[in-house]
C-alpha cells in the first residue's frame, strides 16, 4: 500500500501544474468550509458573550415577574405587584461591591419616550444613571464634555445622546452641543454625544439611547415609585451569572411579598436560538461551498481518464507481465484518492490561515474544530473514491493486446 501511495505521489508530482489545477476546486471548497466554520462559530461565541456579559463582564439585574427568571413558574404566572419598590440604598450598593465576584455596580432608571427639539422628535430609551454606569457600559464620548463633567456629577438637567440619536436631531455637526431638548416637557441641555463599544448589539437591536443624571429619574419617569435596573461588573466572565444571582438574592431580602423580584433573564433559550440560527447559516454556506468540491471531483475524474489514456501502453505491459485487474484498479484509485486528499490538506491549511485572519479582523474569537477538519478530509477521501472509481475501472478493463498496440 505504501509503495502504491508513493508511486501515485510521484505521478502527481511529475505533472505539477496539471495536478494543482485539478485540485483547485477541492482546495477552494475545503478552505471555504473551514473559513466559514471559524467565522460563524466565532460570531456565535461573540454574540453569546455580548448578550450575557458584553465585552467587559457586565450584566443587568432587573425587577420583573418571577416567571421571567424561572421557566418553571410560567404555568402559574401571576401579576401581583408590590405597592412600592424599596429604594436601593448606598448601604446595599456597598454590600454588593463587597461580594467576592463583583467588581463594580451601577443603577439606571429607564423610559421609552420621545425627545423633542423644535419641530423634530425622536423615540429613544432615556435612562437616569449613576456616574459610573457610562464606564460600565463602555460609552465613549465623541463630541462635547465627558461623563465626568461637573453638571453630570451634580445631577443638573443635562443629557447625553448616542451618535445616531444626535444625528437625527442635528445632523453630522457640532451645532447641538449646549442646546436644549425636551423630555417629558422638561428641558435638558445637551452636554455630549457618545457611542458604545458593543456596536454589534446596538446595530442588531437598533435602539437609540440617551442618559441623564440619576437624580433626574423623578423628572424623567414622573413617579416616586421608581423601578431600577442594576448593572454589575464581575471580576471573571465565568463568575458573572453566579455574581448576578448573589446580588439578586441580596436585593430581594428587602422586597415586600409579591410575584415580582430582582433577577436575570433566562439566557439559555436565547443562546440556543443564536446557535440554531448560526448553524442554519453554516449549513447553507457550507452547502454552497461544497459545489466547488463537486466541480473539483469532476475535474479529478476528467484528469484520471486522461491519465488512463496516456498510460495505456504502461497498463498493457503490466497486464502482459501478469498484473491482475484488481492491481490496476487499485493503482489508479489510490492515485485519485491521493490527489483529492492532498488538495484537502492544502485547503485545510489555507482555510485555517484565512479563518484566523478574518476572525481577528472582525474581532471574533478564533475557533478551530477538529471535527470540521477531519470531516473535510473524510469528504475528500469519499470524493476521491467516487470520482476515481470510473477511470480506475476503465483502466482495469483494458485488453492487454489492444493496450500494447496503442500509440
Amino acid at each position: 500500500m505504501i509503495d502504491e501511495i508513493l508511486t501515485a505521489t510521484r505521478s502527481i508530482l511529475a505533472h505539477k501544474m496539471r495536478s494543482i489545477l485539478t485540485m483547485l476546486g477541492i482546495i477552494i471548497g475545503i478552505s471555504a468550509i473551514i473559513c466559514i466554520f471559524s467565522i460563524i462559530e466565532g460570531n456565535t461565541e461573540n454574540l453569546k458573550k455580548e448578550m450575557i456579559g458584553g465585552s467587559n463582564n457586565t450584566i443587568g439585574i432587573e425587577y420583573n415577574k418571577k416567571s421571567m427568571f424561572n421557566q418553571e413558574l410560567f404555568n402559574e404566572a401571576k401579576d401581583r405587584k408590590a405597592p412600592y419598590i424599596p429604594e436601593v440604598t448606598d448601604e446595599q450598593l456597598n454590600s454588593i461591591r463587597s461580594l467576592k465576584n463583583v467588581q463594580d455596580v451601577g443603577i439606571s432608571y429607564s423610559k421609552d419616550t420621545k425627545i423633542f427639539y423644535k419641530s423634530t422628535n425622536v423615540q429613544a430609551n432615556v435612562s437616569a444613571v449613576t456616574t459610573n454606569l457610562p464606564e460600565l457600559k463602555q460609552l465613549e464620548i465623541i463630541r462635547g464634555e465627558n461623563f465626568d463633567s461637573t453638571d453630570f456629577k451634580d445631577n443638573q438637567q443635562v443629557i447625553y445622546l448616542d451618535k445616531s440619536l444626535y444625528e437625527e436631531l442635528f445632523g453630522n455637526t457640532n451645532d447641538g452641543i449646549g442646546k436644549y431638548v425636551e423630555v417629558n416637557s422638561i428641558p435638558f441641555q445637551i452636554k455630549g454625544v457618545f457611542e458604545t463599544k458593543d456596536a454589534q448589539l446596538s446595530y442588531m437591536f437598533g435602539s437609540k439611547e440617551a442618559y441623564v443624571p440619576e437624580k433626574q429619574a423623578y423628572n424623567l419617569l414622573g413617579t416616586v415609585n421608581l423601578t431600577p435596573k442594576i448593572t454589575i461588573q464581575s471580576t471573571d466572565t465565568e463568575k458573572l451569572q453566579v455574581a448576578a444571582q448573589e446580588v439578586s438574592t441580596l436585593l430581594n431580602k428587602n422586597l415586600p411579598e409579591s410575584d415580582y423580584s430582582y433577577g436575570i433573564m433566562n439566557m439559555d433559550e436565547l443562546k440556543k436560538s443564536i446557535e440554531q440560527f448560526n448553524q442554519s447559516n453554516f449549513i447553507l454556506l457550507a452547502g454552497i461551498a461544497s459545489i466547488s468540491l463537486l466541480v473539483g471531483g469532476i475535474g479529478v475524474m476528467n484528469i484520471m481518464l486522461v491519465s488512463v489514456t496516456e498510460r495505456t501502453r504502461e497498463i498493457g505491459i503490466k497486464k502482459a507481465l501478469g498484473a491482475r485487474r484488481k492491481v490496476i484498479l487499485r493503482q489508479f484509485l489510490i492515485e485519485a484518492i491521493v490527489l483529492t486528499v492532498l488538495g484537502g490538506i492544502l485547503g485545510v491549511l489555507i482555510g485555517l490561515v484565512g479563518g484566523f485572519i478574518i476572525t481577528q479582523t472582525l474581532h471574533y474569537p478564533y475557533i478551530v474544530s477538529l471535527l470540521a477538519i477531519l470531516g473535510s478530509l473524510a469528504f475528500c477521501l469519499v470524493v476521491g473514491i467516487i470520482f476515481g472509481l470510473l477511470p480506475a475501472v476503465k483502466a482495469s478493463k483494458l485488453n492487454p493486446i489492444e493496450a500494447l498496440r496503442y500509440e
